[in-house]
């Protein structure tokens, strides 16, 4: 049940810093000579960020990435036809997270029902799911910011 936990976690974390680094890149590429400008932007498209207050499940990821013009889940559709699967293994990690954090039974109970076996064999499948949706989701940051700025975009 920790490895539950910490992969939500590790994802998490991932994401909010490709978050914070789409941020900087975009406040920087949209006013290079204006450092306090520049800061503006920044903050503002960290301010009330999702993914500092929720899990970074797909409603939320979609909401914070959608600030960068993204319509997230439909983008990363686009360039991998497995991504309804890897957003599918996001949302039952964060049912099963959500569960053992809060010692929900009832949650884990219905997951069970559902077909949902939290097992090493689960854990190994949605690492390998978020692996594939964390390079996806760095892809499609850099080409939107490529778009938007109209320049090749890398980190």
């Amino acid at each position: 049940m920790a490895l539950v936990m910490q992969l939500a976690s590790e994802f998490q974390g991932f994401a909010r810093d490709l978050h914070d680094e789409g941020s900087e890149r975009f406040a920087l590429w949209a006013l290079p000579t204006n450092a306090q400008a520049a800061g503006v932007i920044r903050n503002a498209l960290r301010t009330d960020r999702q993914l500092d207050r929720v899990n970074a499940q797909p409603q939320s990821m979609a909401a914070d990435f959608g600030r960068f013009g993204m319509s997230l889940w439909k983008d990363l559709q686009a360039i991998d036809a497995r991504t309804i699967q890897h957003e599918q293994s996001l949302a039952l990690l964060n049912r099963a997270r959500n569960g053992i954090a809060h010692g929900n039974e009832a949650a884990l109970h219905k997951l069970r029902a559902e077909g949902v076996i939290v097992s090493r064999a689960t854990l190994t499948q949605w690492r390998a799911d978020l692996n594939r949706l964390a390079a996806n989701l760095d892809q499609e940051l850099i080409r939107q910011l490529g778009v938007h700025f109209g320049r090749l975009a890398r980190w």
